[in-house]
Order: structure tokens, then C-alpha cells, then sequence
């Protein structure tokens, strides 16, 4: 859906409604001021709590060295308000109101109203009693309590029920700060004061009674829980003691063996460890023998190999140096032995050192006589490192198993290991007592000093409150002002309808070549129209609208294009009077002019707008005119426009005469006249206008102001831009403001 939202027009919619928009603020605003002008002054009452939230808050964040929990802080706020607000303390509230009137009737916080009028003496007193009953018991009141007597009803109508108190009641945190307001505004100042003070009075004792109740409570729960805890912890602590006890005598045999135990463990251990040691020397030994013979045997580029008889030969020594190892160690190290591997060791050497000498270049000898040396050296040590590690295996073969304990050693250790489990769960027993134990200190603490309301300033009378008459009346006559704005802006946005060339231009999307004024006189004579001096202000603009059209058409229907076709949307568009305007302004520029219509079957209904007359042009009115030029020698205007009707609208063109024969007619007609305007049926006869279009050379659509294009016009629409002569729109029946 489409909307008008040009901010230009609707101004001057909305001025063309400037006494509306005047005249109701106005009213409002009268109407408003004598209403407000008989309200009750207001009066405010306000009183406040002290809770100490805050300075406990601080002490607790100081004691444990870190930031205030403002979260926590503003969550304990919001539970006291919302207790505050409860519809359990305003229902104690509503009892005591109307206790208080019930038992006072001459002097009453608020008028009584017609209910309580209606009551009896005896009514009454049954009603206080069991007000009272119900505010002791402080149970809450609902429409379902309204028995006998209606108690719920009688609150309502002195507005003494939750709802209406809690309108008027307003709670809440005084800023940052440690107090809670608490404010009442009513008619009556003696109420406002009574409601705070007794809300706030009624709210500390229940909340003092509610943490002492809770704080009991939870005193006793830990104190039982804590001894408890010390039952348990004196259970463990006397199996604690009996079991050492028998622990003792126990150990007091075990402990020559054990002491042998630990000593023969701790030998083994010793050895193990150096066998480990060892272990690890001799592959480190090895890893360093295998790069020395890598690097003797030319690998690398170090020196350069020995012959192969040289090489043969050290092979040979090798062998024998390792069967000479193995007897030295099988034979427990004896000195013949280990001179027989001296020899061996020197023969090698001898042998390297030869083959070191065939090296070529100084520097090649002298590395090769170095890697033999450090090959000697790891060749001893590695000697020296077996025959170690065989004597530590040995001794650990004489040493055998290693040894639990001797003598009840595995009682002692079963005795030694449920003492273990009895230590902790005494253990456990002390610490679960000790954060019991802390745990009530700290709720004892915390109930000395936790939250002590007070009233730290009670209500009192106040002034009224200034009166917001001005301002009711303010906001009567702009909210007034801005719903009636509104309104036209509704009524605006939601108006479719074409109202100007630029709304036609927009819809369409086709170009506007120009309008046409209503004229709302009876007398549409064309001849009078032209010939107006300015006395009828529609006639002037009419005439002004018609020349600019004709100027628009004018250059288009020049040469052989001389034939304009005019259709419209629907039926009383005003087609055919924008048809014969124009047959006459052309007329008036000495154009001969030609007008195909089925509405004016005379020139005479032509000029008088008085379509539809089935009487021709007679002779006698032939004559007429005739005569008159021969007196006269003028030729009237009306003498430059043929007519020629249709007989039936809905007969189609193409049924009469062949398309070629069309054609040959229409171009005798354009030899013969200037213009030719062919006043074609509307869209609702869509087959008639296609025809006609098909022998005129140029077109124009007709639009009345104050209707709308849908979408059904829509196909139309499309169909008249697809047409090569289609020149545009006229816009009809424009409604003309006067300056004045």
C-alpha cells in the first residue's frame, strides 16, 4: 500500500484545518481548567529507615582485605524494599486504616464512603472485630472475603485496598546512602503521616522479630552440630591413644630384627646403586671407543688407513687382549694374568704406532698418534669398569633378596599402618570440629551485629504539595493540539487520491502536460468562458489552463500528425468537455478544427456544454449564420468546427469499414482540417479505445483531481505508455483556492 508522505503538501492540508486545530486545544484546555480547578490539595509524607547495610559491609570488607560486594549490598536492598511492599504489610496497612476510621467516625482520615454509610451500629462493631482478628492473625484480604458483611468492598470504596495504597506508596533507596524513604501523598495530611510512620514502625518490628527468630534458629542447629563434633573428635582421639599404646609393646620386640632388616636393605641399596653407576660408565665408555675406531679407520678424513696387514694384525691383538681380559676377571684378578694383558696392550700399541708413521704429512701422524692414545686410555678404563661392575654383581649375589623384617616385623608393620589411619581420622575429626567451632562464633557474631533497623526520622505534617493545575491544563491543550496534528497526519498519509500533477506525475510515472480547474457554475458555455473579462475568477483560470495545454499540443500536432485521441480511466473524468475545450481554443487561433464525438451531435451543444441533443444542425440555424455574414461580413468562431458523431459507442470501428478503408478516410479528413480531436470512450471500454488509437497520431489521458489509480488501472496505465503518440496526462477538475 502506498502512502503520502510529502512533508509540503501536508502542511497545506493541515492549514486548510488551522480553526480546527484551534479551536479544540482550546476547548480541551477550558474544560481542563475547570476540572482541575475544584481537585484537593496534595500533601507528602516521608520517613526513613536506617538499615546499617552499608557500614556492615565495610567492616566485613576491611576484615577480609578486599573490594565491598556492591551486588550483594544492592540485592539485600531490594529485599528489603519488596518485604516493605509486600502485599502482606500493606494488607496489615488497609486494617489499620480502617480500624482507625470505623472507630472514629467524626473524625476520619477519608470521608466515609457510601458503603460505610449503609452499615449499622452493630454492623460496625462486627466489622472492627473482625478487622482485628484479621490483623492479628496477619492473614491477607481478597474479594473472596467479603461475606455478611463485604470487607474487601468497604476498603475499596474508601480506597484503603493494596492496589489503591500501593499507587500512592512509594519505597525506595535513598541514593547511595543507608536509608530507606518511605513517602505517602494523599488528600489528607494526618493520613500521609500516620501511613509512613506506620508502615515503617510495622516493618522494623516484624523484620527484628523475622532475623531473631532465624538467628535462634540457626544458633541452635550449630551449636548441636558442633557438639557433635566434638563427640566424634573425643571417639577418635581415646582409639588414637589405645592403639599407640599396644603399637609400643609391639615394637619394643621387633626392634633388633628390624634394626638387621634395615641394615642388610641398606646395603643392597648401596650396591645397586653403584651397579647402576657402573653400568652407565661403561656404555658411556663404549660409545667413545666406537668414534676413536671410526676415526682411526679414515672415516671422516681424520688420518689415513692402515695397510691391510697392519690391520689384520691389530684385529689379531684385539682378540687376544679380550680373552685375556676375561681370564684376568674369571681367574679373580692375578698379577700373571694382568701382565700377559700389559703385553698385549703394548704389542697393539707398537702396531698403531707403525701405521701412524705411514700417514702422510706431519699433521695426519700426529692426529692419528692422539685418537691412539685416547683409544688406549678408554680401552683400560672400559677394562677396568667390567671387572667392577663383575665384583658388585657378585656381592649382591651374597647379599640375596632384600628382607621385610625379622622377628613380627609384618604384625608390627599392620599395626604401624592402622595407627596411621587412626591418626587421620582423628585428624579429621579435629578439623571438622574446628570449622563447626568457627562457624558458630561466626554466626554469633554476626547476630549481635547484624541488621538493626531504626526509624531514623519519623513522618511529620508537611505543606501541600504545589499544584500541577498549570501543568494538566499545559499538557491538555499540546496533547490536545498534537492528537488532532495526528489525526490529519492519519488522514493524510492514508489519502491516496490525486490532488495536484506532481500525485499524478508520482503514480502514473508518466509525464503531466498539464491541468484543468473544476468550474463549479451551472453555465459551462464555452462562448461565455472565452469571453469573460476577469468577473468569474474560474472561467479566468480555466481559459489561462486551456492556453497552456494548447501550447503543449500545439508543436505535436503539426504537419501530417494532426490527430490527437483523448481516453481517460473511467467514465465522467470529464473527457468530453476537456475535448470540446480544446476544439474551441484551437478554433480561436483560426484552426479548423474537426471533433469526433458521440456527445455532441450539434455545434450548439458543443458551445452550451449540453451534450446528448439529437437535434442536427437544421437549416433554419444554417441560415441563420448564413445570414449573418452576409450582413455582418464576420465569421463566427463556431464556423471553424465541424462535428461529426458516432451513432453507437459500442459498436467497434474495425466492424464498420475495413482498416484500409479507415485509413483513406482519415487522410481525406487531414487535407481538410487542421485539427482533428477524436474524443475516445474510456478504459472500461478498453476494445474501442485500442481501434481508435490505431488512426490517431497522437494521445492524451484525461484524470479527475480526487480519485485514485489502483492497481486494476495500473494494466491500463502500462498499456498507454506502450503507445508512440502517447504525449501524457491532464489533469481535470482541479479545485481552485482563492487568495482571499
Amino acid at each position: 500500500m502506498n502512502f503520502n508522505l510529502n512533508l509540503k503538501e501536508f502542511i497545506k492540508y493541515a492549514l486548510r484545518f488551522k480553526w480546527l486545530l484551534i479551536v479544540i486545544p482550546i476547548v480541551c484546555v477550558v474544560a481542563t481548567y475547570f476540572m482541575v480547578k475544584t481537585l484537593p490539595r496534595q500533601y507528602r509524607s516521608e520517613a526513613l529507615i536506617s538499615t546499617g547495610l552499608t557500614s556492615q559491609f565495610q567492616d566485613a570488607a576491611l576484615s577480609a582485605e578486599k573490594n565491598m560486594d556492591y551486588f550483594k549490598l544492592s540485592q539485600q536492598f531490594g529485599n528489603l524494599l519488596e518485604m516493605i511492599k509486600s502485599k502482606k504489610r500493606i494488607s496489615l496497612l488497609s486494617y489499620q486504616l480502617i480500624i482507625h476510621d470505623l472507630q472514629n467516625p467524626q473524625n476520619p482520615f477519608k470521608p466515609y464512603s457510601d458503603a460505610m454509610k449503609k452499615l449499622s451500629p452493630d454492623q460496625r462493631e462486627q466489622a472492627i472485630r473482625e478487622y482485628e482478628q484479621r490483623y492479628q492473625t496477619g492473614a491477607l484480604i481478597s474479594i473472596a472475603d467479603n461475606g455478611k458483611i463485604k470487607l474487601f468492598d468497604l476498603l475499596k470504596s474508601v480506597g484503603y485496598d493494596d492496589k489503591s495504597l500501593s499507587e500512592k506508596l512509594d519505597v525506595y533507596r535513598n541514593g547511595e546512602s543507608d536509608f530507606i524513604k518511605v513517602e505517602f501523598t494523599s488528600s489528607n495530611p494526618a493520613l500521609s503521616v500516620f501511613v509512613v510512620n506506620t508502615v515503617s514502625t510495622g516493618f522494623i518490628a516484624y523484620y527484628t522479630g523475622l532475623a531473631q527468630t532465624n538467628q535462634r534458629q540457626s544458633l541452635a542447629v550449630l551449636d548441636t552440630i558442633v557438639r557433635e563434633k566434638q563427640s566424634e573428635l573425643q571417639k577418635k582421639n581415646s582409639a588414637l591413644i589405645n592403639s599407640s599404646i599396644s603399637a609400643a609393646s609391639n615394637a619394643a620386640g621387633a626392634s633388633s630384627a628390624q634394626q638387621q632388616s634395615d641394615f642388610i636393605n641398606q646395603q643392597i641399596a648401596e650396591a645397586e646403586s653403584q651397579r647402576v653407576a657402573v653400568i652407565r660408565n661403561i656404555s658411556s665408555l663404549q660409545g667413545a671407543m666406537a668414534e676413536v675406531n671410526s676415526k682411526l679407520s679414515g672415516s671422516g678424513g681424520y688420518v689415513t688407513p692402515n695397510s691391510s696387514r697392519d690391520n689384520n694384525e691389530i684385529i689379531n691383538i684385539d682378540n687376544q687382549l679380550a680373552l685375556a681380559n676375561k681370564r684376568w676377571v674369571n681367574n679373580n684378578f692375578r698379577p700373571e694374568d694382568k701382565a700377559s694383558l700389559d703385553s698385549l696392550q703394548r704389542i697393539k700399541a707398537r702396531l698403531i704406532a707403525r701405521g701412524s708413521d705411514q700417514a702422510v704429512g706431519a699433521n695426519a701422524a700426529a692426529i692419528r698418534q692422539g685418537l691412539i692414545n685416547d683409544k688406549i686410555k678408554l680401552e683400560n678404563d672400559l677394562a677396568a669398569a667390567k671387572s667392577t661392575l663383575t665384583v658388585i654383581e657378585q656381592q649382591l649375589a651374597k647379599l640375596g633378596p632384600r628382607r621385610s623384617s625379622g622377628g613380627g616385623g609384618g604384625s608390627v608393620v599392620a599395626e604401624n599402618g592402622a595407627q596411621s589411619a587412626l591418626a587421620r581420622d582423628a585428624e579429621m575429626a579435629a578439623k571438622e570440629y574446628a570449622d563447626a567451632q568457627a562457624l558458630l562464633e561466626q554466626t554469633n557474631m554476626l547476630t549481635k551485629a547484624g541488621i538493626r533497623l531504626n526509624l531514623a526520622e519519623p513522618g511529620l505534617p508537611q505543606l501541600p504539595e504545589p499544584s500541577k493545575n498549570a501543568l494538566y491544563v499545559g499538557l491538555s491543550g499540546v496533547s490536545s493540539f498534537m492528537i488532532c496534528l495526528l489525526t490529519l497526519f492519519l488522514i493524510f498519509m492514508l489519502n491516496t487520491a490525486i490532488a495536484n500533477p506532481k500525485h499524478l506525475a508520482a503514480a502514473t510515472g508518466q509525464r503531466v502536460i498539464g491541468s484543468l480547474n473544476l468550474i463549479d457554475q451551472d453555465n459551462k458555455d464555452l462562448r461565455d468562458i472565452w469571453e469573460d473579462k476577469g468577473s468569474t475568477l474560474s472561467y479566468s483560470v480555466y481559459k489561462d489552463l486551456l492556453r497552456s495545454l494548447r501550447f503543449e499540443l500545439l508543436e505535436e500536432l503539426s504537419g501530417n500528425n494532426n490527430v490527437l485521441g483523448i481516453t481517460s480511466l473511467l467514465d465522467g473524468e470529464g473527457k468530453s468537455f476537456v475535448a470540446g475545450s480544446l476544439s474551441y481554443a484551437f478554433a480561436m487561433m483560426g484552426k479548423n478544427v474537426l471533433l469526433i464525438s458521440n456527445d455532441h451531435q450539434s455545434l450548439t451543444g458543443l458551445v452550451t456544454n449540453q451534450g446528448g441533443s439529437k437535434k442536427s444542425k437544421s437549416t433554419a440555424e444554417g441560415a441563420q449564420v448564413f445570414e449573418s455574414f452576409l450582413v455582418k461580413k464576420e465569421i463566427l468562431i463556431e464556423d471553424r468546427i465541424t462535428i461529426l458523431n458516432r451513432k453507437n459507442s459500442d459498436s467497434s470501428l474495425l466492424e464498420l469499414k475495413d482498416s484500409n478503408s479507415l485509413i483513406a478516410g482519415f487522410s481525406i479528413l487531414k487535407d481538410t482540417f487542421d485539427v482533428i480531436i477524436v474524443d475516445i470512450d474510456s478504459a472500461q471500454d478498453l476494445h474501442n479505445v485500442k481501434e481508435w488509437l490505431m488512426f490517431t497520431d497522437k494521445s492524451i489521458a484525461v484524470f479527475a483531481a480526487g480519485n485514485k489509480i489502483t492497481e486494476g488501472d495500473m494494466g491500463f496505465v502500462k498499456y498507454l505508455s506502450t503507445q508512440k503518440g502517447f504525449l501524457g496526462w491532464v489533469l481535470n477538475k482541479v479545485k481552485v483556492v482563492s487568495a482571499t
